[in-house]
């Protein structure tokens, strides 16, 4: 019934094939052996969302989020903010542009060399006396508070961000930094707190509403989330790191090209067409959404606001 081989040497039979009988389970264990020709293939077969899907994202889910339902702040997602920075940046841009080209026009009509320091010496006054008897506004419409400890701080931080250690808060006077005292309860602008991972900024936002600011977030996933999906340059040890318009490119970049999971599994399969969209995606892999699936603003019910009708707004306007 098997077949077998075997190898005679003088008056010696040796068997060259092991006998596996029925109930022999080894048999089960045998496998194939890899061709390195096939090691790079990925298949192209897409499931949809289907139950190792949803186990992978539930996993993504539980290592960045630490969602509560008795939750007293309000949340903005890390696509929403970085939208608002990118937006902010290019307005700023073309304003400079503006003003770069008003200023080209105006040095037309040159003042004459006999009176031109009076003039400028007359502007450089009335430009002391603007700025010493008028409090201006901020003009930037979000403000990013890191409330980590100065050495983590240094360490690495979000660009644009400023450091408010959260021990700050157990102060009895100057508890207040003065981004905070600047952005307090502002109807057009918005403070955004974070940390490492959600364990110290839900107790700072809610410390700062139950004290009076109503205009303050939480960064959903904080700097975890940052930097594994983003990093440099969004995420930077350089304090002065500003948002210039090669760190507005690469952010931009990168955001056309990811995908952040949800808050909660309510919009996975909003997550999963969005991801499925992706330029190059790498779904039906094993390592889908550990390795490439990242976020496009695709936004989650908790990281909006709604107004009294209804209505989804962003919680800047």
């Amino acid at each position: 019934m098997h077949s077998r081989k075997f190898l005679v040497t003088g008056s010696n039979s040796v068997n060259s094939l092991k006998k596996f009988s029925i109930s022999d389970r080894e048999i089960l264990d045998k496998r194939v052996k890899a061709n390195p020709r096939y090691t790079g293939v990925r298949p192209r077969t897409n499931t949809g969302f289907n139950t190792q899907r949803r186990q992978e994202l539930e996993h993504e889910i539980r290592k960045y989020y630490k969602v509560r339902n008795d939750e007293v702040f309000r949340r903005i997602s890390l696509a929403d903010l970085l939208q608002l920075m990118v937006a902010h940046a290019e307005n700023i841009e073309a304003d400079e542009c503006i003003d770069y080209k008003s200023e080209s026009d105006d040095n037309e009509a040159e003042v004459p060399l006999k009176y031109r320091d009076e003039v400028e010496c007359l502007v450089h006054q009335m430009n002391q006396l603007e700025t010493t008897g008028k409090t201006r506004g901020p003009k930037c419409p979000y403000v990013i508070i890191d409330v980590r400890s100065q050495s983590e701080y240094q360490a690495f931080h979000l660009a644009t961000a400023v450091n408010h250690p959260h021990s700050r808060l157990s102060r009895a006077v100057g508890w207040e930094c003065a981004e905070l005292l600047i952005y307090k309860n502002h109807p057009k602008f918005i403070i955004v707190a974070y940390d490492d991972g959600e364990d110290v900024a839900p107790e700072v936002v809610a410390t700062l509403q139950h004290r009076g600011y109503n205009n303050v977030f939480m960064l959903s996933g904080g700097l975890r989330l940052a930097r594994d999906k983003f990093g440099f340059p969004l995420v930077s040890d350089d304090p002065a790191q500003t948002l210039c318009p090669q760190v507005v490119d690469a952010v931009s970049r990168q955001l056309s090209n990811t995908v952040l999971p949800p808050l909660s599994m309510a919009d996975a399969s909003d997550w999963w067409a969005a991801a499925s969209k992706l330029p190059n995606s790498t779904i039906g892999t094993d390592s889908a959404i550990t390795n490439s699936m990242l976020s496009t603003g695709h936004h989650t019910s908790r990281s909006q606001l709604k107004g009294s009708d209804d209505q989804h707004i962003k919680p800047w306007r």
